[in-house]
């Protein structure tokens, strides 16, 4: 539309202006005084502004964003009518479709369209192709710079207009309402580099990335549905392999024996008598019983291979407290204590004991079970398996709640 010879006068400096949009514009700011005016029938007084405000995409810009081709014909800064934050919007034209709006705060843009759907939210949520819109803002505003040509009087229009904004990132949907006209419009987040190769120029010409867009998606490839169908099949899957082992193991005693007090004889260690560990490399289980009351029983324990002299440490600390107290009964501790060891290969074994025995407990069992499921690998693999997710979810409902703080209709506002 660029290049054609239809021209308007400026009423303030009498510049002859050339339009792209010819006919179809409605106002615009004189290409060399810069005061708003509006052309024809809608002819009223002009408009001067204060200051010059910082433009990136020049007017006249063309970029094609989801195949068609527009170019930028206006600029305006708006800024809200509560707290008086600013934004800025770019009015796009295609011939064909019509015109759009680029709209850029703090970095972030947002590619916003008129819909002929007329929506009928209720409350603060409402449902539209498929997705939960929620109420994120309503405001009025004004404009406080604009540049270019506009197909319609953008001061006196955003001056009117009640403006409603409902999000589901990265879509958006507006309603701006006046006492004689309703319009809505559809719109999606753009990143900055987006934006840069639409326009075919470099990133660090447009504004920096500040904080998080009220529509920014999180950046995922993927749905929160199917990091939880996933993990779930993984725990699943796990479960099963758990399953399988404990079922193809030949869970065996190939050791007990009773120990005392006395068997001491005044020395700080006893020793078990030998015994044997076939079947390759398998895990094993050394269970300690002590008949405990109000009691407690320490134990230093060294599984020893004869063959090789590898030694497999690990102490047991076992506590046992029960009593009886206004009217009820309680217990504390356990009798027991269990030590899981990995990949014990075949060969004969032994254990050198150091324990320490209370005032009144004077004697303790050992068991040896060979090839016994161990659960710790299952569960430490399952939380393992869980932290992703879980921080996965933290940090988005923290995004979340710092994507809503500007929000005077936060869903976490309560919290």
């Amino acid at each position: 539309m660029s290049g054609n010879n239809y021209t308007i006068t400026c009423p303030h400096c009498g510049f002859a202006n050339n339009l792209r949009g010819r006919a179809m514009t409605i106002a615009l700011t004189c290409q060399s005084c810069h005061i708003y005016f509006r052309v024809g029938a809608w002819d009223k007084a002009t408009v001067e502004f204060q200051h010059v405000e910082p433009q990136e995409i020049p007017i006249g810009a063309k970029g094609r964003i989801e195949g068609v081709l527009y170019e930028v014909m206006g600029f305006v800064v708006k800024e809200e009518g509560k707290y008086h934050y600013r934004w800025r919007e770019y009015m796009l034209f295609n011939p064909f479709q019509g015109y759009a709006f680029l709209s850029e705060y703090n970095g972030h843009w947002n590619f916003v369209w008129p819909i002929e759907n007329s929506l009928h939210p209720r409350g603060t949520e409402f449902k539209y192709k498929d997705s939960s819109y929620r109420l994120y803002q309503k405001y009025t505003a004004q404009v406080v710079y604009a540049r270019g040509e506009f197909f319609f009087d953008v001061v006196d229009i955003t001056a009117s207009t009640v403006n409603h904004e409902y999000i589901a990132p990265p879509s958006l949907v507006a309603l701006e309402q006046s006492e004689d006209s309703v319009l809505w419009c559809e719109g999606e987040y753009l990143s900055r580099k987006e934006v840069a190769a639409i326009f075919s120029m470099p990133k660090n010409q447009l504004p920096s990335v500040s904080g998080i867009g009220y529509t920014q998606p999180f950046g995922t490839s993927f749905s929160d549905q199917a990091l939880i169908l996933l993990t779930a099949f993984l725990l699943l899957f796990l479960l099963l392999i758990q399953v399988v082992f404990n079922n193809t193991d030949d869970d065996k005693v190939v050791f007990q024996a009773d120990f005392s007090k006395a068997s001491l004889n005044n020395q700080k260690m006893l020793v078990t008598p030998s015994f044997e560990l076939k079947d390759g490399t398998k895990s094993l289980e050394v269970n300690i019983y002590a008949p405990l009351s109000n009691d407690w029983f320490f134990g230093e324990f060294s599984l020893i291979n004869e063959n090789t002299e590898t030694e497999y440490n690990f102490t047991k600390d076992i506590e046992y407290y029960s009593g009886y107290e206004d009217g009820y009964s309680w217990t504390e501790g356990s009798r027991t204590g269990d030590a899981f060891l990995s990949r014990i290969p075949s060969g004969k074994y032994h254990i050198n004991i150091y324990p320490e025995f209370s005032g009144t407990n004077g004697s303790f069992t050992v068991t040896v079970r060979r090839g016994a499921p161990m659960y710790s690998n299952f569960f430490v693999t399952s939380i393992a398996m869980a932290i992703f997710p879980v921080f996965y979810f933290i940090r988005r409902r923290y995004r979340e709640q710092k994507r809503w703080s500007d929000s005077d209709y936060s869903p976490y506002s309560t919290e």
